[in-house]
């Protein structure tokens, strides 16, 4: 049995209720199926002296995926009243107890019924139907949403507190519901699905929608406005509201269209979307968005960091602004258009920062297209950058920049055959280049160290990055303290991460001792010195293992050292280092000679495992004297912690050692 034939029982079992001569009259129904909703056992009662008392009750009662059963409905003064059926003071026990009132009148078909909750929650429904068609209709002043719940779909987002005032509205017919309309104001609105990926709390706004039937689906048009209260969608989270989306389209049997529609959002700007989502495949197809004069204040924290953590990009402070044009067909992007205006981009962390920042980048995947990027001004690892324009030719994702240089405190940074490529979503560049000389005594200011004079400037040949990984093809070469450094084996794994990690080899050639010892507060030496470090890994630009090796360089030249150099050496020994410094005559002198120097560190599990020149009793030697006056420097730990290491540097380079004579 279809609705309407209950209909026409209910009405004739009131017309017949007058001339009942038991006292009773009963009507049964064992089932009622309809798109909206299915009834079993059904079975209504007339009773009592003048047929008042009335009764209901449906065994099962199924509405989408939300079941009740043993439903019952009950009015103890029922009134009848020229084809209208009038009650007053019900009760309708859906596992709740729950008040209700009713009309129904028969000439113009249609029901009215009220459902008081407690705390000034109320339900109306009002029903009318004729041969052309039915209207339902649903008000609710401070509904409880959670009530709604099981009338959703299972597994998606399900609301968990919050009321809703306002109304719902389905018309159709014979065949099914034939319009839609929704008009609700929502607060403290919360929600949630199973997996925690999807969340809103405290939640305020409006919702109105219409949607119609028309051959093959439906067409919609609605607009939220979102005044209050937080979100999270995974990984984005809103936290104060005042967004709006408006928009229109179509609802198919497997696609949700978007024809064209309005997204604001409160501190980034207004975008008009369109596209198409496949509900089958549960993926997005089709899509356009278009924005001019976006705030990247906004942009950046709202919708950029979420997908940044975990790289060198995740604490930015930003601003500027931004126009954006972005296409996506058959579930690739077709086109990207991206415009900065004096954008700025600086790291939390100090490791970077860019101003002035102005480009142009029109990306096509198969044309191919010129794109312009400008700095004004900005700094890496403290370092000035210059005022640089690079010009760039993208084909799809491969990208090229002619030679181009970039001004490094005083020097310049040469950048030779840039090239960049995307394969199966990983990034691939190279170049090569040099570094035009820079003055160390700006480089050293820059950098906070002591003060260092000369300059540094070297050959850059190929730099690869393919994997997460970037690597030197060949030696980097640096003039550097009136000697050479070559880096070799570079590599650097994740650069732009969160902890990225070094590896390589370092030679130092012939270094002027007297030039690098002026720089710093350790004392004056007169030499040549060669550095190498083999095997160097740092992790998050800490050390973790190295053999480092400090001896004298070959050939001949003057050695000489001070006082207050010997003292400083013999700090680094720590405890039971000591120099051969006698209380006689040699506590006159200012300057030894000494014949070598030598001091190696092989770092392992934070601690430094120490040598010198030569093995000496119960130490090494550090300083062979030579010469008149000779002075000899012993150390006797031959395990040291680096950190403790790092203090006693610090120490001696801060005038904070005072050498004492013995």
């Amino acid at each position: 049995m279809n609705w309407a034939q209950v209909v026409r029982a209910l009405i004739l079992f009131v017309l017949l209720s007058p001339f009942a001569q038991a006292g009773q009259i009963t009507l049964s129904v064992d089932d009622i199926s309809s798109p909206a909703f299915h009834a079993k056992a059904i079975s209504a009662t007339l009773d009592g002296p003048d047929f008042s008392h009335f009764e209901a009750r449906i065994g099962e009662l199924s509405l989408r995926d939300r079941t009740w059963r043993k439903v019952r409905l009950t009015c103890v003064k029922t009134q009848w009243n020229n084809g209208v059926i009038r009650c007053d003071q019900g009760e309708l026990d859906l596992g709740e107890k729950l008040p209700v009132r009713f009309v129904y009148q028969q000439q113009s078909k249609t029901l009215a019924l009220t459902l008081d909750f407690p705390r000034g929650e109320t339900w109306q429904l009002s029903a009318q139907w004729d041969k052309p068609g039915w209207n339902v209709r649903v008000e609710a002043r401070n509904g409880q949403v959670a009530r709604l719940a099981g009338f959703l779909p299972q597994g998606g987002i399900r609301p968990t507190a919050g009321t809703w005032s306002g109304s719902i509205s389905l018309d159709g017919g014979h065949t099914g519901v034939g319009n839609v309309t929704v008009d609700a104001v929502f607060k403290e609105l919360a929600f949630a699905d199973t997996s925690g990926l999807h969340a809103g709390e405290k939640i305020a706004g409006g919702v109105r929608c219409d949607a119609s039937r028309r051959e093959g689906g439906w067409i919609w048009r609605g607009e939220v406005d979102w005044k209050s209260g937080e979100a999270f969608w995974q990984p984005l989270y809103f936290a104060d509201g005042r967004h709006r989306f408006a928009g229109q389209g179509s609802l198919e049997a497997d696609w949700l269209r978007l024809s064209q529609g309005s997204l604001r959002l409160a501190g980034v700007g207004e975008a008009q979307l369109s596209g198409a989502w496949d509900r089958a495949g549960r993926g997005l197809t089709d899509f356009d968005l278009k924005a001019a004069g976006l705030d990247v204040a906004g942009l950046y924290p709202t919708l950029l960091k979420p997908f940044l953590e975990k790289t060198a990009f995740a604490k930015l402070q930003a601003k500027g602004g931004a126009d954006l044009a972005w296409r996506y067909r058959d579930g690739v992007t077709t086109d990207f258009d991206l415009s900065l205006r004096a954008a700025e981009f600086v790291d939390e962390d100090q490791r970077f920062a860019l101003h002035g920042v102005n480009a142009h980048i029109p990306w096509s995947n198969k044309e191919e297209r010129q794109a312009e990027l400008s700095l004004q001004s900005g700094e890496v690892l403290r370092l000035a950058l210059g005022e640089t324009r690079v010009p760039l030719t993208m084909r799809g994702w491969q990208f090229g920049a002619p030679d181009f240089s970039v001004p490094l405190l005083d020097g310049r940074l040469n950048i030779d055959g840039f090239t960049a490529s995307r394969n199966d979503g990983d990034w691939q560049w190279r170049f090569s280049g040099g570094l035009a000389p820079v003055s160390m005594e700006r480089f050293s200011a820059a950098l906070k160290l002591p003060l260092m004079q000369g300059t540094l400037a070297g050959i850059i040949p190929a730099v690869s990055y393919v994997g997460g990984n970037l690597k030197v093809d060949g030696a980097l070469l640096f003039k550097v303290f009136d000697g050479t450094a070559v880096v070799k084996d570079l590599s650097l794994h994740e650069p732009f991460g969160r902890v990225p990690r070094l590896s390589a080899t370092l030679d130092m050639r012939n270094l002027d001792l007297d030039l690098l010892t002026s720089a710093f507060s350790f004392g004056n030496m007169q030499g040549r010195i060669d550095v190498s470090v083999a095997g160097l890994e740092l992790s998050d630009w800490r050390p973790v293992q190295f053999d480092a090796k400090v001896a004298s360089s070959p050939g001949n030249y003057p050695k000489k050292i001070s006082q207050k150099a010997v003292q400083s050496i013999s700090s680094l020994g720590g405890v039971g280092a000591a120099a051969a410094i006698q209380r006689s005559f040699l506590s006159f002198f200012e300057q030894f000679g000494y014949e070598r120097i030598g001091l190696s560190c092989a770092l392992r599990n934070g601690v430094c495992l120490m040598d010198g020149v030569e093995p000496a009793p119960h130490g090494y030697v550090i300083v062979k004297g030579g010469g008149i006056p000779a002075i000899s420097v012993i150390g006797y730990n031959h395990q040291v912690s680096w950190d403790e290491l790092l203090e006693r540097l610090k120490r001696v380079t801060q005038k904070n050692v005072k050498p004492v004579i013995q």
